[in-house]
């Protein structure tokens, strides 16, 4: 068999018409409840219940969130977009922040969409897959500390992983359409549209999220794509590139010369981009810290982190036994979508790799699901299933206790900055105001509902002689003032024994 064979054969069906089931492992068709699709809509209700429980939704927005959030969000200063930042998802999170920027209406908010997401990105799967397969696979991802934390989070990550989900899922359909419609005539097969908009859309989608991603969603379809000769499947990946790609080349030539130009900024703005040990960092904080730059944290206990080693262990041998196209698909894609975190990054965020865990959780789910499968020996069958019960309830154990560590931490950050903010608030700085220093960062200037002048070490406050009648200067700050702003009205929000720790200083 040729590639071309196989990128485009038919998924193997059992009696049931499932793909993938013969013998022993064939599934009946399954009424109501039992329906993959039914089965995929409780696990996404069951995601964003586990959010609702155990995520603090009145957490402050952290930097990147303010970012995003005070682009789409008119009762409060835009932050600086810098160059490697893409609109999706603030255009996301904008029909609530175009009303309020309350953390718990946004947080609650996005709880929703990341859980119809969720439904979605694995929709297309539910006719490529074993209905076994398909819920543990969905429930491996669910149930990653990672993927509950950013669920109601304004990052892009998630939703990236998503449209990767989508795209490859998608991707797959169309070619066994193609194959079915050429041996039938070149007739079409019904519903086959939605697989090619569903491709257009995950495609196109990751590129307005995060543009660099899409590239490296886009190679393996494309080649996929150029192996089995299907000029249209290479055409529908080009144009969604190129159509999610639009926006951020637009906003290159209005705001950085031309998107040259704005991706050479994006890469100093990431500390440049070259070999790196990412592999190195992203197993230190597989689980946790949400960040980690740069990574000299050590790992203390690497025995819980072995989850990151076995997936794509997992992974590649689920493709392997499997032999089909879409499990072949997703190992290789989820792979290809990690190589730039791995190896040309030199810090860590485990939120960069959602994308290659959803698809890896793919034929990761099917090599368990065929180790936990029947045998000729019930004694033996049985305690294979209940030690594979054992493992995956273990896994989850894991990642319960990682998200945990990671949402105290976050939380009692976020609350303590939220905390000074408010404090300073409270002795007059708001709207329209400007928050000065070294130590502002947006999440504080969203709190204050201000805007944000960083000044570099030694630099002096600009002259403000020429400031509107009203506005409010303040500089937030843990050292000195900078020069010039020595005079202004001192006042200290915190302190560690009788020594300041955080200073406002605010113009009189």
């Amino acid at each position: 068999m040729t590639p071309h064979d196989l990128s485009t054969a038919p998924l193997p069906r059992g009696p049931s018409g499932a793909p993938g089931a013969s013998g022993l492992d064939a599934e009946r068709p399954r009424p109501g409840l039992r329906r993959p699709e039914v089965v995929l809509a409780l696990i996404a209700v069951a995601y964003a219940v586990i959010q609702l429980v155990v995520l603090p939704h009145t957490m402050s927005l952290e930097w990147d969130e303010a970012v995003y959030t005070s682009q789409v969000a008119p009762m409060v200063p835009d932050a600086d977009f810098s160059a490697p930042r893409a609109r999706g998802i603030t255009w996301l999170v904008a029909p609530v922040a175009h009303f309020t920027v309350d953390p718990t209406a946004i947080r609650l908010w996005l709880t929703l969409v990341s859980a119809a997401g969720l439904f979605l990105a694995f929709l297309p799967w539910c006719s490529l897959l074993r209905g076994r397969v398909l819920a543990l696979a969905a429930g491996l991802f669910a149930t990653l500390w990672v993927t509950i934390w950013y669920g109601d989070q304004v990052m892009p990550n998630l939703y990236v992983a998503y449209g990767c989900l989508l795209a490859a899922g998608c991707s797959v359909l169309t070619a066994r359409d193609r194959r079915s419609g050429s041996r039938s005539s070149g007739s079409r097969r019904s519903g086959s549209w939605w697989a090619w908009a569903g491709l257009a859309a995950g495609v196109a989608g990751v590129a307005l999220l995060r543009p660099g991603d899409a590239l490296w969603l886009a190679l393996p379809l494309g080649v996929t794509a150029l192996v089995r000769r299907d000029v249209r499947a290479l055409a529908v990946v080009s144009a969604a590139v190129a159509a999610g790609f639009l926006p951020w080349v637009i906003e290159g030539f209005q705001r950085f010369g031309g998107p040259l130009e704005r991706w050479r900024a994006a890469g100093e703005v990431q500390g440049g981009i070259a070999p790196a040990p990412g592999f190195l960092y992203e197993f230190k904080t597989a689980n946790g810290p949400a960040f980690c730059r740069p990574c000299t944290t050590t790992l203390d206990d690497p025995q819980w982190a072995l989850w990151w080693l076995v997936l794509p262990l997992l992974a590649i041998c689920g493709a392997v036994v499997a032999r089909s196209a879409a499990h072949a698909v997703a190992a290789v894609t989820g792979l290809c979508v990690a190589v730039p975190y791995l190896f040309l990054v030199d810090y860590s965020a485990p939120r960069f790799l959602l994308p290659a865990y959803a698809l890896l959780a793919i034929p990761a789910a099917e090599a368990l699901v065929r180790v936990a499968g029947r045998r000729p020996v019930p004694l033996a069958s049985a305690l294979v299933r209940i030690t594979v019960a054992i493992v995956l309830a273990a896994h989850v154990a894991v990642q319960a206790y990682a998200l945990r560590d990671v949402s105290a931490g976050e939380t009692k950050e976020r609350g303590y900055q939220a905390g000074i903010v408010k404090d300073m608030v409270k002795l007059g700085v708001h709207a329209p105001c400007t928050l000065v220093g070294r130590q502002v960062n947006p999440a504080m200037a969203l709190i204050a509902r201000c805007d944000a002048l960083s000044l570099g070490a030694g630099r002096p406050v600009p002259d403000l002689s020429h400031a509107p009648e009203g506005h409010v200067f303040a500089v937030l700050t843990k050292d000195v003032p900078p020069p010039g702003a020595e005079k202004w009205k001192r006042h200290v929000l915190r302190r560690s024994g009788s020594r300041p720790t955080w200073v406002a200083y605010i113009r009189p």
